[in-house]
């Protein structure tokens, strides 16, 4: 067989060319990639866990426990499922040029750079006595390190609309988010939807921005007498169990009164289906019970539906990215290193 010259430019289509009688499918190597605000999010607490997970573990083994201790042992299995559910989502992520944003980040560096300057042993006998200059230090960086994670869905659906931006801008708007400089950025590439979610978004991150004629910026003066977006005013709202950390919400001020009522009749709701899945266990229910029971739960869902309406919560969002061969590394905060935090904090 003749065989045809294989251009860079359509290596993916003769790379499948090439194996088409194997039985697996073929593949377009160059294919770009789709990544997905839910897989950052998968991705940060995967990742903190994992730097988590490694911390406790190393620091019982430099306090004298040892490999075979049942704590260690514990770690190391934890860790191995994490990291298996990390390097899926890594490889991914690896293979693009995505453009990251921290909040933040030029605080972290700071506070890392001081950090450096003290040995393990000084870090470890500041978490252990939890006072003095170095912890001060430490419980900084956790602070910031924290609100990040909490903000995690917040962030990762802003890294996705960076990347939508051509990339000179993504980069201007990531050092505006980062530290917090008055400059203008152009975000025209973006509809008026996506312009005013990102202006909600970095509301809920604390930097208050404001577009107008497609120029983003953090100076009111700069668009006042002109039409501009800006973030609607909304207030978090955690919903979870007590003792746990909750689904955060974010609520417009205007429909705070419909939420509390929704809230409150969930929890009603609730109530009555466990007092029924209660009674359900001591005895099987009768046909009316049980008809009741299943009413109980259809208004379960109709009230959480309402919940997520009431919130204007939304779908993950995407971007489609060209493969790289190696994405350039970032001096500094590890890319979406978020983690981990002090013990207890």
């Amino acid at each position: 067989m003749k065989r045809r010259k294989k251009s860079g430019a359509n290596f993916g289509f003769w790379f499948c060319e090439g194996i088409k009688y194997l039985a697996a499918p073929c593949v377009d190597v160059d294919a770009p990639i789709v990544i997905t605000s839910s897989e950052l999010v998968d991705y940060t607490v995967l990742y903190r866990k994992q730097k988590e997970t490694i911390f406790r573990r190393d620091f019982l083994a430099r306090h004298g426990t040892g490999a075979d201790d049942p704590a260690v042992l514990a770690l190391n299995t934890q860790l191995s499922d994490v990291e298996s559910r990390l390097k899926p989502i890594e490889e991914r992520i690896r293979q693009v040029d995505l453009v990251m944003v921290v909040p933040k980040r030029a605080d972290l560096i700071s506070i890392n750079a001081e950090i450096n300057q003290h040995s393990r042993e000084a870090l470890d006998a500041a978490l252990k006595s939890r006072s003095g200059a170095v912890f001060e230090l430490l419980r900084k960086r956790a602070e910031i390190t924290k609100q990040n994670y909490e903000r995690r869905e917040e962030i990762a659906r802003l890294t996705i609309l960076l990347n939508m931006l051509p990339r000179p801008e993504a980069e201007s708007l990531r050092t505006l988010v980062e530290s917090n400089s008055m400059h203008e950025v152009t975000i025209a590439s973006l509809t008026p939807e996506q312009q005013q979610e990102m202006v909600t978004l970095l509301g809920r991150l604390n930097v208050m921005a404001y577009v107008s004629d497609n120029l983003l910026t953090l100076d009111k003066k700069k668009v006042d007498s002109r039409d501009f977006l800006s973030w609607p005013g909304e207030v978090s709202m955690s919903v979870g169990n007590s003792g746990s950390p909750g689904m955060l919400f974010w609520v417009n001020k205007n429909k705070l009164k419909e939420w509390e009522e929704n809230e409150k009749h969930m929890q009603e709701v609730g109530r009555k289906i466990q007092m029924k899945l209660a009674q359900s266990q001591a005895a099987s229910l009768n046909e009316v019970e049980q008809k009741e029971f299943d009413s109980l739960q259809e208004i379960y869902l109709e009230l959480r539906n309402r919940r997520l309406s009431i919130a204007g919560a939304k779908p993950a969002m995407s971007v489609s990215l060209a493969k790289v061969e190696k994405p350039p590394e970032r001096a500094g905060v590890p890319t979406i290193d978020l983690g981990p935090t002090m013990p207890n904090s």
